[in-house]
């Protein structure tokens, strides 16, 4: 059983270090706990696969925490989410029992809470929470992910399912945020990063807990530096390719990315670029549609790329050496490279190719 309630709480400020990576994953491997701490037991059997973090105790809720006041830190979760265009958090969860004190199989909730404690409510620190799933041997008797995604990291406004806390409404008092804190300056400032049961204004009986926890992970994508021109027709999995340019559009930097996604696996590629766009229509019989066919269309055919097994592929251009039907030429400021990536494919059993999507940029 939970029951609303008004938390009060407080937290002293801590200097979190910034973001480091765009992607991690915590597997608690040979049983480290991997920046992480709480009433979880970090074992090297038992995960999904190998290590993982086991509760087995009963207690009010399940905690599993990184950068909180005094404890160990896992940098990859901790710091500005904001520059990021979108965010994911997900997590392998198995639930053996959760029991009441008769026995009986119950279910409990299991969220993540992002915690800034630059803005301190009289509740404690600001932060937002997200329920995943009701946690039971039902739900999760075998390994099950759970996920959110952020799609916009600069709204102020909580997204759908989210909890503010940090304060609480002094006429219904359920949790929200503090004055001075939104949605936005939160992922802006992420100093500590919480798996828990403790839902944000609600209290909870003990409860017998066996529930193990595997593959912590947060994917966090980069905005793109450029305009799609257009969307790559659908390929053997159903989707389109999709071309990102990321990394730096200043030309002297040499350091743009190219990354595409949604690629049949394990197949080969390379990408083309031209200074304008101009559409054809299935070119030599390919599935899809050559959007930048402006001459001259040049092509790093000498740079094949595979798909590999997770159906992406990702290249950094030399900037200085575009490759041209008549050699090569240097990008400049000012200019704009139209970029897309051309791939086999099998088809109902043929052989064939296609497109991603075509996007341009602007050099500085």
């Amino acid at each position: 059983m939970r029951t609303l309630f008004a938390a009060c709480t407080s937290l002293a400020l801590f200097v979190a270090p910034a973001f480091a990576q765009s992607s991690a994953v915590v597997g608690f491997d040979g049983g480290s706990p991997d920046g992480f701490t709480g009433n979880f037991f970090f074992e090297a059997t038992g995960g999904n696969p190998d290590g993982n973090a086991h509760i087995f105790l009963q207690t009010f809720f399940p905690m599993l925490q990184t950068g909180g006041v005094g404890g160990p830190v896992n940098p990859s979760f901790i710091g500005d989410y904001s520059t990021f265009a979108e965010v994911t958090f997900r997590m392998d969860v198995r639930t053996t029992s959760i029991t009441n004190f008769f026995g009986g199989e119950i279910e409990r909730p299991l969220g993540i809470a992002l915690v800034d404690r630059d803005v301190q409510g009289p509740s404690g620190s600001s932060g937002v929470f997200f329920e995943f799933a009701a946690l039971s041997a039902a739900a999760q008797a075998n390994w099950t992910e759970l996920s959110v995604t952020i799609g916009d990291t600069t709204s102020a406004a909580l997204p759908a399912g989210w909890i503010g806390f940090g304060d609480e409404d002094p006429m219904t008092f359920e949790p929200i945020l503090p004055a001075g804190a939104t949605f936005a300056s939160v992922l802006a400032g992420v100093d500590e990063v919480r798996i828990t049961g403790a839902v944000p204004g609600f209290f909870f009986n003990n409860a017998n807990y066996d529930v193990r926890i595997d593959n912590v992970a947060v994917v966090a994508t980069l905005p793109s530096l450029g305009d799609e021109v257009c969307a790559g027709e659908p390929n053997s999995t159903g989707l389109g390719a999709d071309l990102r340019l990321t990394g730096s559009d200043v030309a002297g930097d040499n350091a743009l990315i190219i990354e595409v996604t949604s690629l049949p696996p394990s197949t080969p590629g390379y990408f083309i670029h031209s200074e304008g766009t101009n559409v054809i229509q299935n070119p030599g019989g390919s599935q899809g549609i050559l959007c930048i066919g402006s001459n001259p269309v040049g092509r790093f055919s000498s740079n094949v790329l595979n798909s590999g097994s997770a159906g992406t592929v990702s290249f950094s251009p030399d900037l200085t050496m575009l490759p041209l039907p008549m050699g090569t030429v240097a990008a400049v400021a000012g200019e704009t490279r139209y970029f897309q990536y051309w791939y086999r494919d099998v088809v109902g059993g043929m052989n064939t190719s296609n497109f991603s999507s075509a996007e341009g940029v602007t050099l500085q």
